[in-house]
């Protein structure tokens, strides 16, 4: 429910006042377990970064499969602990078309596929990356700070990796193509 009221107001613009999330390192899940799930889903994602200020990130993204993509704009402010203020809208074919133009050509475009999936009530988000073949970023939206987390066994987790800036999708679009970790 928590997630769906966050889609509803990402779609009518208005700010969501903070997010706290966590990101792990796991290492390369099945997907055909991924896929076997009733309660999960795939998405393939196509982000774009956009010439922004320090702390501050600008970013467009291409969400959807099969050919059918809906298109966001994004923007970051980053505070402590975790926590940032987020604004995302939702674009028309043209104003994403318009704002490709404004890419930041010291980053690259990041491709990835996600899979939503919720499990035993919560909400995880798990990206693979084409240049990565071992290991996957997994993404957990927390109602607050001190929340257990219960990750599905198949999930391996290596690390946390929240407060390491190389697992930052900014940082990774800045690294050449085809490097890894």
């Amino acid at each position: 429910m928590r997630h769906l009221m966050r889609e509803i107001t990402y779609f009518l613009g208005d700010l969501a006042p903070y997010e706290i999330e966590r990101k792990f390192l796991v290492e390369y899940p099945s997907v055909e377990w991924l896929e076997s799930q009733p309660n999960c889903q795939r998405v393939e994602i196509v982000q774009t970064y956009l010439r922004s200020e320090p702390d501050h990130e600008v970013r467009i993204r291409q969400r959807g499969t099969e050919g059918n993509y809906i298109y966001y704009l994004t923007e970051k402010s980053i505070t402590k602990n975790h926590k940032r203020m987020e604004l995302q809208r939702r674009l028309s074919d043209r104003e994403y078309l318009t704002l490709l133009m404004q890419a930041d050509p010291g980053l690259r475009q990041i491709a990835k596929t996600r899979y939503c999936l919720t499990y035993e009530g919560q909400y995880f988000e798990i990206d693979l990356f084409p240049c990565w073949d071992d290991q996957a970023m997994v993404e957990i939206e927390l109602t607050s700070e001190d929340q257990e987390i219960h990750f599905p066994t198949e999930l391996k987790v290596i690390r946390e990796v929240t407060g390491d800036p190389n697992y930052r999708n900014a940082v990774i679009a800045s690294k050449p193509r085809g490097a890894t970790h």
